[in-house]
C-alpha cells in the first residue's frame, strides 16, 4: 500500500509540474482564477499568468485598449530557441510578453508605476515584457 500511494503522489506531482500547475503562479498565485478584461486576447496560455500580472494587464487594457498576450509559459527548449535568459521568469509562469497600441514611453511609464511589476522592457518589435522579479530593466 505505501508503495502504491507513493507512486500515485509522484505521478500526480510530476504531471502537475509538466502542466505548469506545480509552480507558485499555477497554484498559490491563482492566476487561473483571476478574470481577464474583455479587451485582452491570449495567443498563449492564460492560466499561466499570475494574478498580480493579470491585474496589471487589466489596467493596461482599461487605459490603452486591446492587449494581445504573446508569451506566458515557456518550456526550456522554447526559451533557448527564442534567446531567453537562462533563468527567465517565463520558465516559471512569472512573466508576460504582450503588445498594445500607444506611445511606448507612456506605456513604459505606466508599467513602471505599477507596484506588481518587477522587470519591464519594451522591444523594438513592439512587444512589452513584464515579470514578477525584482525591479529592473535591461
Amino acid at each position: 500500500m505505501p508503495r502504491r500511494l507513493f507512486a500515485w503522489i509522484f505521478f500526480i506531482g510530476f504531471a502537475l509540474t509538466l502542466a505548469g500547475c506545480g509552480t507558485v503562479a499555477g497554484v498559490t498565485g491563482l492566476g487561473w482564477a483571476t478574470g481577464s478584461h474583455s479587451a485582452i486576447d491570449y495567443d498563449d496560455s492564460s492560466w499561466c499568468v499570475p494574478r498580480k500580472l493579470k491585474k496589471v494587464l487589466n489596467r493596461v487594457a482599461s487605459r490603452y485598449g486591446e492587449v494581445t498576450v504573446h508569451s506566458t509559459k515557456r518550456w526550456w527548449l522554447e526559451n533557448w530557441r527564442k534567446g531567453g535568459a537562462r533563468n527567465s521568469y517565463h520558465l516559471n509562469c512569472q512573466a508576460v510578453d504582450f503588445s498594445v497600441r500607444g506611445d511606448p514611453s507612456t506605456i513604459i511609464a505606466f508599467l513602471k508605476s505599477q507596484p506588481e511589476v518587477g522587470g519591464y522592457k519594451y522591444y523594438a518589435s513592439g512587444h512589452y515584457h513584464i515579470d514578477t522579479g525584482p525591479r529592473r530593466t535591461w
